[in-house]
């Protein structure tokens, strides 16, 4: 009899270890955070292999902006940030989506100034990228233009006619088609020209029509988003919505860019 008890009492403590080491195992998970990322930069991987890293594992990024800007400056790549970004931003969204509207749990809340695309019920929020603003002039004319550096933004994506949902109009963020540079790496977008004269001249500002991409009639939802599509499939190249701040049409240099393949 006492040696039944001291077998059943033997089993009790083995599943309890057995139960112990499983919940260990289980907390004992790596969390991939910024220091993750900048380690793995320095050893050598690519961005696909870290992107890939971030999307499998469990994470815990400071995406702030102070988190960001470390990360940049550790040499990460927009790419590498971006999936940060959107790792972080799944993790705090709501549990439970209403089922009837999977595009209002994807896009973000009005009150934040964002731009993101709806991709099969999931968003992807666009990186602004910093352009300058450059100056030119001859004997009778000049011009000025936004520059983004690089031939092509590094975001890509292959839909042509895509579904983006953005806090500002049309009219504040219009969508427009950039122009390789013709002597540097460079994208440019014109955003004003003169012509002088002896005896007078004129001076042009803005966003130009033809550089505008047509855009679908701009519904706003009831949190104040705007869903944006182009009225035409977009032809491959490299576009960008430009906030009109400033002394001129896009002079914020604040451009949304992405690429079409």
């Amino acid at each position: 009899m006492i040696g039944l008890q001291r077998l059943r009492h033997t089993l009790v403590l083995a599943v309890a270890a057995l139960t112990l080491f499983s919940a260990t195992s289980l907390t004992a998970q790596e969390v991939l955070t910024n220091e993750s990322l900048v380690a793995l930069k320095k050893a050598g991987l690519s961005d696909s292999i870290i992107v890939s890293k971030i999307k499998s594992s469990q994470t815990k990024f400071d995406t702030s902006t102070k988190g960001i800007i470390g990360l940049k400056n550790a040499g990460l790549s927009d790419q590498v940030i971006e999936a940060a970004v959107n790792a972080g931003s799944a993790k705090t969204a709501p549990a439970a989506a209403a089922p009837a509207a999977p595009a209002a749990a994807a896009t973000p809340a009005a009150a934040r100034e964002s731009i993101v695309q709806l991709i099969g019920g999931k968003s992807v929020e666009l990186v602004p990228a910093n352009a300058s603003l450059e100056f030119s002039s001859g004997f009778f004319d000049s011009k000025s233009e936004l520059v983004l550096r690089g031939r092509k933004a590094q975001y890509r994506i292959a839909d042509k006619k895509p579904v983006f949902y953005s806090t500002w109009s049309p009219n504040d963020a219009p969508l427009v088609k950039l122009k390789p540079g013709s002597d540097h790496d460079d994208r440019n977008l014109k955003i004003s020209s003169g012509s002088f004269a002896p005896f007078g001249g004129s001076v042009k500002y803005g966003v130009r029509s033809e550089d505008k991409v047509d855009m679908e009639a701009a519904e706003r939802d009831a949190r104040g988003l705007y869903k944006l599509t182009p009225k035409e499939p977009l032809p491959p190249g490299e576009y960008g919505f430009v906030l009109n701040y400033g002394m001129a049409a896009g002079a914020s240099g604040r451009v949304y860019d992405f690429g079409v393949d």
